[in-house]
C-alpha cells in the first residue's frame, strides 16, 4: 500500500514507493518479506539496529565525499564522530539515554565539557543550518531537465519504478516553492543517471553478501 495511505509503518517509505506501479510494489514487498524471513534472530531493540544502519549509510556517503573532495579540490574531509571507538562508545549507551527532549546532543556535551576540543557554540547550539532555499532554487532552475529525465523516456519508468504523473506533479509543487520530497527525488535522479550511464560505458560490479561495489 502506498505510504500516502499508510500513516504508520515499522519502516517508513520514501515517496518513491508511491511512484511505483502496483506490480513493482508487490514485487518489492515480497522481496522485503523474504529478506526478513532469512534473519537468524530479530534485534533485541529496534533502535540499536536502525541507528547502526544509519551510521553505516552515513559512513559510506562520507567516504564517497572524501574521495571526491580530495580528487577534485585537494581538500581532506575529516569525520571524527564516525571513528570506530566513538561509534562503539555512543552505541554502548542505551538508546533511551542518548537523547532527551530538553537537551541537544547530550552525549557530545558530556564528552567534551570542560575541554578546548570543540568550540562552545558547537556544544550549545540547538539548530542546524538549512539549505532549503538553495535546493528549491535549483529545482526551479532545472525543472525542465528533471521532467525530461524522469518523463516518458525514463529508464526507471520503463521498469515501472516511477510513473511520470506523480513525479511531474511533485516537480510542479517544487517550482511553486511548495514542500517536496527532495530525498526521494534525489534517489530517483541519481538512479536514472546511473542507468543511462550504463548504456554509454562498460561497467562492472561485484556483490559480497548484501553489499554491492561498482
Amino acid at each position: 500500500m502506498p505510504q500516502a495511505r499508510r500513516p504508520l509503518a515499522w519502516s517508513p517509505l520514501l515517496a518513491t514507493a508511491d511512484w511505483m506501479t502496483p506490480d513493482v510494489r508487490h514485487q518489492l514487498a515480497d522481496a522485503l518479506t523474504e529478506a526478513a524471513g532469512e534473519l537468524a534472530e530479530a534485534p533485541a531493540r529496534l533502535a540499536a539496529w536502525t541507528e547502526s544502519q544509519d551510521l553505516a549509510r552515513i559512513g559510506a556517503d562520507t567516504r564517497g565525499w572524501q574521495t571526491l573532495a580530495w580528487i577534485e579540490h585537494g581538500i581532506e574531509i575529516a569525520a571524527p564522530y564516525l571513528d570506530n571507538e566513538v561509534r562503539r562508545a555512543c552505541l554502548a549507551v542505551p538508546a533511551d539515554q542518548r537523547g532527551t527532549p530538553g537537551r541537544y546532543k547530550p552525549l557530545l556535551a558530556e564528552a567534551f565539557a570542560g575541554t578546548d576540543v570543540l568550540p562552545g557554540f558547537v556544544l550549545t547550539r540547538v539548530t542546524k543550518g538549512g539549505f532549503n532555499a538553495l535546493s528549491y532554487a535549483g529545482l526551479v532552475q532545472h525543472a525542465p531537465v528533471l521532467r525530461s529525465l524522469l518523463g516518458s523516456s525514463s529508464r526507471l519508468g520503463a521498469m515501472g519504478l516511477v510513473t511520470s504523473g506523480p513525479v511531474g506533479a511533485m516537480l510542479e509543487r517544487a517550482a511553486a516553492g511548495q514542500a517536496t520530497a527532495q530525498g526521494a527525488l534525489h534517489a530517483a535522479v541519481v538512479t536514472e543517471v546511473w542507468l543511462r550511464q550504463l548504456e554509454q560505458a562498460p561497467a562492472w560490479w561485484e556483490v559480497t553478501g548484501r553489499v554491492a561495489a561498482a
